[in-house]
């Protein structure tokens, strides 16, 4: 009874203790790995998907949070019951335990090492082929107006059947191994009693040892087989978590592209004064996106750039933000580099306005207010009024309160632009970068977002990029791009006396009605 007691409170415990384990692990790992996502470099999501990286969130640290419930605790009751039945074994008779450790022990060893050496890589590529799976269905869940347009349901069910018949095949490698090395110890197991039964024979034959000794031996011997199964069947699920903890140290041991100097400074007072000094950047060698890229932006001013599609215009908003460095030349900020200034200081005056606007699930308040948390519902309404778009939000059923589907899906594209444009009014920059914001918004929008400009550009820097020439216009100065390099930069007016690129490109734009 007291047996039983002590081992209800034992499990108790263990359970307790290793549950809270597990969640503690869990918290951590997820808080890691998400915080190491926020801390990458841009470049890194350009070149990863982004349903590999949901995989080292959930299945990889779910693989090592298995191992801690209850892996580790099997492996100190196993290994302890392993070393006190050894000890028994020795105890009732050296000559037989030797001839086991001898004979069986190394057959055990030999067929564990193999089994590590096809694991180690089994388990790899079923990491691999999970996080295709996961890839996969990310891709198609994001794009799947394309699926629906392009008529690809049918293909893209074959095309994940395929890949999740690649993962199953990878599963089932690694299941039969898995297996193949259980029968095997089992077959040792069973070799290893036929051994100790035929020695321990020839020992009664010549008196040293008695049939009860035979027994108890044999007895122990199967027990000291079920905790090596044991370990056997856990170094499975070892396997599985170190193939995990090799993806999450890829992970954490990720280079940050744009790293900031320990030693960077605040950026206390951004007036906008902006200048580019003989800079050039490429994506990938031997490619350059820009080329010996000079201009200046003085404090209130506004330039536009404009000029062919893929000439780097996008590009030099980018390294504005500091998304990216130049590989030469240098960018400063009120005469100090970008790369000696704090992340937090620098983007805090900045915001962006991309092609693509981007909503978060969530209310309209909560997306509006995404990068000012504190402002109060008037200064919201005031900004979206003077936006001229409180009708959209008035015809929201809640208002502010209205929650807006995932990236805004419920919504236009015109009217997603429009929150994004009033979002970054809100921040109230000191830089405002319009990275082809109207691109997507029919002309009435536009008209109403050109005489919100005029408001909120005054007494602001900013960067506009623009295939319509009606927003460029609106700029001081204009920087003609091609190629990669400024070909032409000055005032509009300056601009079209040169008879250049620039004129060429107006003209055109104007002989489509300026659209």
């Amino acid at each position: 009874v007291v047996s039983i007691l002590i081992n209800i409170l034992s499990s108790y415990i263990r359970i307790k203790y290793t549950g809270n384990l597990a969640q503690v692990l869990l918290y951590e790992l997820r808080v890691k790995v998400f915080s190491q996502f926020q801390r990458l470099s841009l470049n890194f999501y350009t070149e990863e998907k982004s349903g590999r990286l949901l995989t080292r969130m959930t299945s990889d640290i779910e693989a090592l949070s298995n191992l801690f419930t209850e892996g580790l605790i099997n492996l100190a009751v196993q290994g302890v019951t392993l070393l006190l039945i050894s000890a028994a074994l020795i105890y009732l008779n050296v000559e037989l335990a030797l001839v086991l450790l001898i004979l069986v022990i190394p057959v055990m060893v030999i067929a564990t090492l193999k089994f590590k050496d096809y694991s180690d890589k089994g388990y790899l590529i079923v990491r691999d082929k999970i996080a295709e799976v996961m890839a996969h269905l990310q891709e198609n869940l994001a794009g799947y107006n394309t699926v629906i347009a392009a008529n690809r349901r049918f293909r893209n069910v074959l095309a994940h059947i395929n890949i999740v018949d690649s993962y199953k095949k990878s599963n089932n490698k690694m299941s039969l191994a898995q297996h193949g090395y259980d029968a095997g110890t089992s077959f040792v197991n069973i070799l290893g009693q036929v051994v100790v039964l035929l020695y321990g024979y020839h020992l009664i034959q010549e008196n040293k040892l008695s049939i009860g000794e035979l027994i108890a031996f044999q007895l122990f011997l199967s027990n000291f087989f079920t905790p090596l199964q044991s370990l056997v069947q856990l170094y499975g699920s070892f396997q599985s978590a170190n193939a995990a903890v090799k993806k999450l140290s890829d992970l954490f041991s990720e280079n940050i592209d744009v790293p900031e100097k320990q030693d960077a400074k605040e950026l206390k007072d951004f007036s906008g004064n902006i200048k580019f000094t003989n800079v050039s950047f490429y994506y990938k060698k031997d490619m350059p996106i820009l080329k010996n890229i000079n201009f200046e932006i003085r404090a209130g001013e506004s330039v536009a750039f404009v000029g062919p599609t893929g000439a780097g215009k996008s590009t030099i908003a980018k390294l504005m933000t500091r998304f990216y460095d130049p590989q030469a030349g240098a960018i400063t900020v009120d005469g100090s580099d970008l790369r000696d200034i704090t992340f937090n200081s620098l983007r805090k005056h900045i915001a962006v306005v991309p092609q693509e606007a981007f909503l978060f699930y969530g209310s309209i308040r909560s997306n509006l207010a995404f990068s000012n948390p504190e402002i109060s519902d008037e200064e919201i309404l005031g900004a979206c009024k003077m936006m001229g778009i409180e009708n959209l939000i008035n015809k929201q059923k809640g208002g502010l309160d209205a929650v807006l589907s995932e990236r805004g899906s419920s919504l236009s594209a015109g009217e997603r632009q429009l929150l994004a444009l009033a979002r970054a009014f809100i921040s109230k920059p000191k830089l405002l970068i319009l990275d082809e914001a109207t691109s997507n918004i029919d002309l009435a929008s536009e008209a109403k977002i050109e005489k919100a400009l005029d408001l909120v550009l005054e007494g602001c820097s900013s960067i506009i990029i623009a295939h319509r020439l009606s927003t460029a216009l609106r700029a001081d100065r204009i920087a003609f791009i091609k190629h990669g390099e400024i070909v032409e930069y000055g005032s509009h007016e300056e601009l079209l006396k040169n008879q250049g690129a620039y004129a060429e490109f107006f003209e055109t734009w104007e002989s489509h009605g300026g659209v």
